[in-house]
C-alpha cells in the first residue's frame, strides 16, 4: 500500500492504552496477571492455583506431519533418507546441515510420515527459526501437556520433559554447542532431528549428534525435477539454459522450481502474443520472475520487503493491499517463499534481489500503514492470544521496521498493544523483543508514560526468568517515572512487584571472613549519647580475631544479620515502595521495639562493669604468709601506715596540737627530702644534732645477711646486734630464737651501748627522736632480747598523743 492511502478503518490512531482485558497466567511459583493499562502484577501462585499434573495433549498434535501435495518430489534422497530413519529408530539425535535451498525442509516432511509410529509420544515437528532453547523446551512441553494459562516453572518442565518420549524434527535450527547440550540433556527420552545451515555453530563432542550432509541434485535429477515443474518438457534451448542453472547454483533444487515458475510464466505470455525474450542467467532470474508476476502479488512481495522478509497472513494481506490477495499460494509455488514455523516468508536470497530492483522504496511507508493496521487488529475483542501468537515474528517485524523508519510513535503503541497477548500466548522471547523495542521507542519519541509501563513489564519478566537483579533495576526506573507523572495506579504496581523482588532476594548472608558493620556507626535509639571512642580501637582494627568454635559454614550453623538500628522518630524502608511513612507502620514499631531492647542491653552491660570494676578495685592485697620461723608478731611498714592514717581524736582546748610547735604553735617544717631520689630523708643520718646532745654519724654501710644488725646467729649465741658504739642506728635484728624485734618499728636499739655502758654516745633510734641511754640487759652473752629504757620524763604535764604513742 502505497502512503497516499488511507490508513485501514479510516481515522488515524491514538495512543491505545493497550486492548484493556486482563489475564492470569501461572508462571512457575508465581501468578502473573496480565494488565495492559497499569503493567503487569505479579504475586506468589497460592496452592490451589497451579495444576498438579497437567492432562496429555492428543497424540501427534505437536506439528502438521503430512507433507504438501503441492511439493516437488524427492529426487535421489533415497539414501539419505533410509539413513536418518535407521538412525532415529536406535534412538539417536541427528543435525542434517546443507546449503539454503538443498531441500531441507521437504526431506523433513517426509521423515515426518516413516518415524509416526516409532515413540509413544509420536512425531512432534518444531521450528527453530529465532527460537532459544528456552522457547524450545516449553513449546515441547506444549505440545505433548495441555497447559492452558499455565507456564510450568523451571522444576515441572525439566521434570515434565524427562518423561516425553517422541522423535521431535527441528526445522532451522539457529544454535548449537552448550545451547544445544542443554537442549539435549533436558530430553533424555527423545530423538531429535535438527536441520540448519552449516554456518550455524557445531555441537560439542559430547553430545553425541550424528553429522549428516545434504548436497545438491545431480545434473539429471536437476532437469527431471525442472520439467517436473514445468509440467512440459524442456526444449534444447531451455536445457541449455539448465545446464548453465546447475552448475551456478550447486543443484540447489529450489532454483530450479524457480526456474520452472519462470517457463511457465513466460508460457502464459507466449500464449498472449507478447514477446518472451531470452532466458536470464542465474543472478537475473529473481528479477525476470518478479517482474512476470501480477501486480498483486508484486505489492505482496514489496510488504516482505519492508518487514525484512516476514510475510503478514492472509487475513492481514487485503487490508493492507487494498484487495484480495489471490497470489500468496502462487507466491509459494514458485519458490520465492518457505515455510518456517508454520508461516511463510521470504526465502533465502530472494530479499536482497527483490531490493536491487527497486522493491525497497516505500518501505517506510508500508511499515507505518502495517503498525497502525495491527494495532487496530490487536485491539478487537475477537482476536485472542492464539491468533496473536501465530503472528508473533511479523508483529515483531512491524514493529522494528516502524522504528527503523523514523516513526518512533507508532511503533510505541504497536509494541503497547502486542505485548500484553505474547505474554499470555507464552511467547516469551517475543515478548521480551517487542518490550525492548517499544523501549527504544517511547524514548526516541518522548513518550514518558509508555517508556515506564516497558520498564515495568520487563521488570516483571525478570522475576519470573530469576533475574532479580535486572528486575530492581527496571522496576526502580518505571517508578521513578511514574512518580513524575503522578501516576498513582502504576506506582502501586511497581512497588508491589519491587517487595516480592525484596523477599525473593532475602537477606544477605555472612560469608567466612565477613564481619557485620558494628553498630556503634549508627545513631544510639532512645536518644541515648554516642559513646566515646576507645582510645585502643585502632589496636583492635588491626588484631585477628581467633574464633573459639567452628566455622559456622562447616557446621551448618546460620547467623542472623540485624539490619542497622535508626535513629528515634526517623522512618524506615524504602521510598521508593512505599514502606517509608504512614505505609510503613508495622515496620516502625518493630523498629523501636527493636531500639528499646538494644537500649536495655547496653544499660544492663553498663551496669554490670560498674559493679565488677568497683568490685575489682575494693579488694585488698593479701598479707604475706607469717615466717615460721617467728612465733611474735611482727610490727610492718604497713601497720605503721595503717596507725598513721588512723584519725586521732579531737583535743581538747588549749592543748596544743602534735601538728605545731607548743613553743611557737606554728606548724614543724616540711622534711626534707632527696633531691635525686625524691624521697624524705631521715633525720636520725641526716646529720643534723638533734637536741644538740650527740652528733650525726654517717651513714652505715647497707647491712648483710651476716651482719649482727639484722639478727644473731639462728642459735642465739651472738649478740642481740642493737647497734654499736655510736648509738644504736643500726636495725635491731633477730638475736636467736628469741631475739629481738623489728628495728623498722623504732622501739628497740634506742642507744643501746656494746657493754651495756652508761649511754654517753648515744643516738636516738626511734622516730620520735628521744635519746635514751639503756644498756644491754644480757650483755654479750645474752640472749639478745633489748628492751628500750622508759623516757626521761618531760615538764609539759599534758603530753600530746603522739608522742605517748611513741614512748
Amino acid at each position: 500500500m502505497e502512503s497516499s492511502q488511507p490508513a485501514p478503518h479510516g481515522d488515524q490512531p491514538g495512543e491505545p492504552a493497550g486492548t484493556g482485558r486482563t489475564t492470569e497466567l501461572v508462571a512457575g511459583d508465581f501468578l502473573l496477571t496480565i494488565n495492559p493499562v497499569d503493567g503487569s502484577e505479579i504475586a506468589s501462585c497460592p496452592p490451589g492455583r497451579r495444576p498438579i499434573s497437567p492432562r496429555k495433549a492428543p497424540r501427534g498434535t505437536g506439528g502438521d506431519t503430512a507433507r504438501d501435495p503441492l511439493a516437488p518430489p524427492l529426487l535421489e534422497r533415497e539414501e539419505e533418507r533410509r539413513r536418518l530413519y535407521r538412525l532415529l529408530a536406535r534412538g539417536r539425535s541427528v543435525r542434517l546441515t546443507g546449503p539454503t535451498g538443498t531441500g531441507r525442509t521437504a526431506l523433513l516432511a517426509a521423515l515426518a510420515q516413516d518415524c509416526a509410529e516409532l515413540a509413544p509420544d509420536g512425531v512432534i515437528r518444531l521450528t527453530g527459526h529465532r527460537r532459544t532453547p528456552s522457547d524450545l523446551q516449553h513449546e515441547l512441553y506444549a505440545a505433548v501437556r495441555h497447559t492452558p494459562g499455565y507456564r510450568p516453572g523451571p522444576t515441572e518442565l525439566q521434570a515434565g520433559l524427562r518423561e516425553i518420549g517422541a522423535v521431535v524434527l527441528v526445522d532451522d535450527l539457529e544454535f548449537g554447542a552448550t545451547a544445544l547440550d542443554e537442549l539435549l540433556d533436558a530430553t533424555p527420552e527423545c530423538a531429535f532431528l535438527f536441520t540448519t545451515d552449516p554456518s550455524v555453530t557445531a555441537p560439542s563432542t559430547t553430545s553425541r549428534v550424528e553429522e549428516v550432509f545434504l548436497s545438491g541434485l545431480s545434473r539429471t535429477g536437476a532437469l527431471e525435477l525442472l520439467e517436473f515443474a514445468a509440467a512440459r518438457p524442456l526444449t534444447d534451448a531451455e536445457t541449455d539454459w539448465a545446464a548453465d542453472l546447475w552448475i551456478a547454483s550447486e543443484g540447489r533444487p529450489r532454483r530450479f522450481v524457480q526456474a520452472a515458475a519462470l517457463l511457465r510464466a513466460r508460457d502464459v505470455t507466449a500464449a498472449s502474443g507478447a514477446p518472451t525474450g531470452p532466458l536470464p542467467d542465474d543472478e537475473m532470474l529473481i528479477a525476470s520472475l518478479a517482474a512476470a508476476l501480477p501486480d498483486a502479488d508484486r505489492g505482496i512481495l514489496r510488504f516482505a520487503v519492508a518487514l525484512g522478509g516476514e510475510l503478514p497472513g492472509p487475513e492481514q494481506l487485503p487490508a493492507l493491499t487494498s484487495g484480495a490477495a489471490t497470489g500468496h499460494d502462487q507466491l509459494a509455488e514458485s519458490g520465492l517463499l518457505t515455510t518456517a514455523g508454520g508461516r511463510l516468508r521470504l526465502a533465502e536470497g530472494v530479499g536482497p534481489a527483490l531490493a536491487a530492483i527497486g522493491f525497497e522504496e516505500g518501505a517506510g511507508a508500508r511499515a507505518l500503514a502495517a503498525a497502525q493496521h495491527y494495532t487496530w487488529w490487536l485491539v478487537d475483542p475477537s482476536v485472542d492470544t492464539a491468533r496473536a501468537a501465530a503472528e508473533g515474528d511479523v508483529l515483531l517485524a512491524v514493529t522494528q521496521a516502524t522504528q527503523r523508519a523514523g516513526h518512533s510513535a507508532a511503533a510505541a503503541n504497536l509494541a503497547h498493544s502486542t505485548a500484553p497477548l505474547l505474554a499470555a500466548a507464552g511467547r516469551w522471547s517475543v515478548w521480551e523483543r517487542v518490550l525492548r523495542t517499544g523501549q527504544e521507542a517511547s524514548r526516541a519519541a518522548g513518550e514518558v508514560d509508555q517508556q515506564a509501563y516497558f520498564h515495568h513489564e520487563l521488570g516483571v519478566l525478570a522475576i519470573c526468568e530469576g533475574r532479580l537483579d535486572r528486575a530492581r533495576a527496571e522496576l526502580e526506573a518505571s517508578i521513578a517515572l511514574r512518580g513524575v507523572l503522578a501516576d498513582a495506579g502504576g506506582v502501586t504496581a511497581g512497588r508491589r512487584a519491587l517487595a516480592l523482588v525484596r523477599d525473593l532476594s532475602g537477606p544477605p548472608a555472612l560469608t567466612a571472613g565477613t564481619a557485620p558493620a558494628p553498630l556503634t556507626a549508627a545513631t544510639p535509639p532512645l536518644g541515648l549519647p554516642a559513646a566515646a571512642p576507645r582510645e585502643d580501637a585502632a589496636s583492635e582494627a588491626s588484631t585477628q580475631a581467633i574464633p573459639r568454635h567452628a566455622d559456622p559454614a562447616a557446621t551448618g550453623e546460620l547467623t542472623a544479620v540485624l539490619p542497622p538500628l535508626l535513629p528515634h522518630g526517623e522512618p524506615g524502608g524504602d521510598p521508593a515502595d512505599g514502606s517509608a511513612g504512614h505505609g510503613g507502620r508495622a515496620g516502625g514499631r518493630s523498629g523501636r521495639r527493636t531500639m528499646v531492647a538494644a537500649g536495655a542491653g547496653v544499660l544492663l552491660i553498663g551496669v554490670l562493669g560498674t559493679v565488677v570494676a568497683l568490685g575489682m578495685s575494693s579488694d585488698e592485697t593479701p598479707a604475706a604468709p607469717e615466717d615460721e620461723r617467728t612465733t611474735r608478731p611482727v610490727v610492718t611498714d604497713r601497720d605503721r601506715e595503717v596507725e598513721e592514717d588512723t584519725p586521732e581524736p579531737p583535743a581538747e582546748p588549749g592543748t596544743p596540737s602534735a601538728e605545731t610547735d607548743p613553743e611557737t604553735e606554728e606548724p614543724p617544717p616540711e622534711p626534707e627530702t632527696d633531691p635525686e631520689t625524691g624521697e624524705p630523708v631521715d633525720p636520725s643520718t641526716s646529720g643534723t644534732p638533734d637536741n644538740g646532745n650527740a652528733t650525726g654519724s654517717p651513714e652505715p654501710p647497707p647491712p648483710t645477711p651476716d651482719d649482727p644488725a639484722n639478727g644473731g646467729a639462728a642459735d642465739g649465741a651472738s649478740p642481740g646486734g642493737n647497734g654499736d658504739g655510736n648509738g644504736g642506728n643500726g636495725p635491731g635484728g633477730n638475736g636467736g630464737q628469741d631475739g629481738g624485734a623489728d628495728s623498722s618499728t623504732g622501739e628497740t636499739g634506742n642507744g643501746e651501748t656494746d657493754a651495756g655502758g652508761d649511754g654517753d654516745d648515744t643516738e636516738p633510734g626511734d622516730s620520735d627522736g628521744d635519746q635514751d641511754g639503756g644498756v644491754d640487759e644480757g650483755g654479750d652473752n645474752g640472749p639478745g632480747n633489748t628492751t628500750a629504757a622508759p623516757p626521761p620524763p618531760t615538764d609539759d604535764p599534758s603530753p600530746s598523743p603522739t608522742a605517748t604513742g611513741s614512748a
